[in-house]
């Protein structure tokens, strides 16, 4: 009799559903809250996600085959909810006191989407930043301070900068107030204005903040500051400077981490790599390589990379830039002083060139510079010229006119490379169409496509992607146009003839700008808008047809 009221006790329907139900409710609240709660603030959701999923196996097993049932079932909801308590802890003192989670209360403010409002008088606003400058920790203001107003102000700005992930924000000081944008993967987003005198004081609360001198506005100032917020920590770099209506502030958010890139993840097709690998190979370093790209298009990060490639502690490499905003190891920086009468930029060059360098890295400053650059000549150093250019053949053709003779400039040349920035589409909400007419495209019947979402279905609602903040995209990546200049091709182009140059480069398999983008856009990294945007109608084409 016993033997049989055990049979049925194990075979009783409510042990699986007292198993099962824990398990559902597990599941909705990792899925629904946390997870999202922890993309929001960037705390690692892959690990946690592998945690809850060890501690869910965990805990199955326990209650299994742990003993008596009961007992190993409250066994297993510990294990089980043990990592959802930690995480619910740890989060909780990475945030502000009005930012604590709730599990069943409204979602966190930070995984909301922020929207940038104008800054308003608020006495008893919460300050939710910490600023650590030159100096150290700067102090917070007590809320019945004059200056609270204004840092709240300043927060006002740098918030929803931080929280749509800006790499930059502008600001620019004049009498009609101050007026500031965002710019989040190269696309700029005005803010709300602040008037004059409220302005003003943001701005002096900043210099003051990173050291600067408050009283000077006119000369070029720079420092930089640590920005602490909600579970994150910047690395400020702030520029000021000053114009005829005002002061310009330049702030960009962990300039290091952009500005140096490994190469692989520049967006080089393995073709247009292969080109600048060659370089590599010392009996190939010399001549001249153009890096070319309109303004704010990652023309010196593309730079920085390709140096890289170069043994720095086998070679001899140079950088001559206007500002040292990245370090490469190994790698002497060469800072050019503006205020000294005496050394030019061209100046500065020529004296690096005449030291027998290896390989340098230079902007192409001017007329002289590009002179003394190509005097250099096909024997000396291997050089990277950086300037700003539409297209390989823009910039041949501007290269020419800036040495002023044509055999002098094509005689070093080894390569062009000119490239733009288009943003990569969010992986976890992007999607899926096919277009009407994927001729238009150069694409096959049937090709699939993808653009950007920026939302995502949970459950049966929709919600802001926190993975990209709502924007459908989650980072930048390059399109190049690399011209590999052969023998051939050199003497086409020393005859003048750029236009049956760029026919030779395309005989040679060089792809266009537009090429490459609609590759990006089939392979699903961008979309098809994100290509129009950046290109601007512009595919390459009528570069190489306005040649001569």
């Amino acid at each position: 009799m016993t033997l049989l009221a055990d049979a049925v006790f194990l075979l009783s329907p409510w042990k699986p559903l007292i198993i099962w139900v824990p398990f559902i409710g597990w599941a909705w609240l990792v899925g629904t809250k946390l997870d999202p709660d922890a993309r929001g603030l960037r705390l690692n959701p892959t690990k946690w996600n592998l945690i809850y999923l060890c501690a869910a196996i965990a805990a199955f097993a326990v209650m299994l085959f742990a003993g008596t049932f009961y007992v190993s079932w409250v066994i297993g909801m510990v294990v089980l909810m043990a990592p959802v308590l930690i995480y619910w802890k740890i989060r909780n003192i990475a945030v502000p006191s009005d930012r604590k989670y709730k599990l069943f209360g409204p979602k966190s403010d930070a995984a909301n989407k922020a929207k940038p409002k104008k800054a308003k008088k608020r006495g008893s606003g919460q300050a939710s930043l910490v600023f650590e400058g030159p100096s150290g920790e700067f102090p917070m203001p007590a809320k019945d301070d004059d200056t609270f107003e204004t840092y709240l102000q300043l927060e006002e700005i740098l918030l929803p900068a931080l929280s749509s992930r800006a790499t930059r924000v502008d600001m620019a000081l004049g009498s009609g107030g101050l007026a500031s944008a965002r710019i989040v993967h190269t696309v700029r987003a005005k803010q709300d204005p602040l008037d004059a005198a409220d302005g003003a004081q943001v701005v002096n609360l900043l210099k003051q903040i990173a050291g600067l001198d408050l009283n000077e506005t006119r000369r070029y100032q720079n420092s930089e500051f640590t920005l602490v917020g909600p579970a994150s920590r910047h690395t400020i770099t702030i520029t000021v400077t000053g114009s005829s209506k005002g002061q310009i502030l330049r702030l960009d958010v962990d300039q290091a981490k952009q500005i140096i890139k490994p190469i692989d993840s520049l967006g080089l097709l393995p073709a247009q790599r292969a080109i600048l690998s060659d370089l590599i190979e010392p009996q190939n370093r010399h001549g001249i390589v153009l890096l070319t790209a309109p303004k704010e298009q990652g023309i010196t990060t593309s730079g920085l990379s390709i140096m890289t490639q170069h043994d720095a502690y086998t070679s001899n490499l140079k950088v001559l830039e206007r500002r040292t905003i990245g370090r490469l190891e190994g790698v002497d920086h060469v800072e050019w002083d503006p205020s000294n009468p005496d050394l030019d930029f061209a100046t500065n060059l020529q004296s690096i060139l005449r030291r027998d360098p290896d390989v340098v890295l230079a902007e192409l400053a001017d007329q002289e510079t590009a002179q003394i650059a190509a005097r250099g000549g096909r024997d000396s150093a291997l050089q990277y010229l950086t300037f700003n250019a539409d297209s390989a053949a823009m910039a041949i053709r501007e290269w020419c006119r800036l040495v002023g003779d044509v055999e002098l400039a094509t005689k070093p040349l080894r390569a062009i490379v000119c490239q733009r920035l288009v943003r990569v589409l969010c992986p976890d909400c992007k999607q899926q169409f096919t277009p009407d007419d994927p001729k238009k495209y150069r694409l096959k019947e049937g090709a699939v496509l993808y653009r950007a979402g920026g939302q995502v279905q949970v459950r049966n609602r929709v919600e802001d992607c926190q993975t990209c903040a709502a924007s459908g995209y989650t980072d930048v990546t390059g399109i190049f146009e690399v011209l590999a200049v052969d023998e051939e091709c050199r003497q086409i182009l020393a005859s003048g003839d750029l236009k049956a140059a760029m026919m030779q480069a395309r005989r040679n398999k060089m792809l266009l700008l537009q090429e490459v983008g609609l590759q990006r856009a089939a392979s699903g990294i961008t979309s098809i808008e994100e290509v129009l945007r950046v290109l601007g109608g512009n595919s390459g084409k009528p570069a190489a047809k306005s040649a001569r």
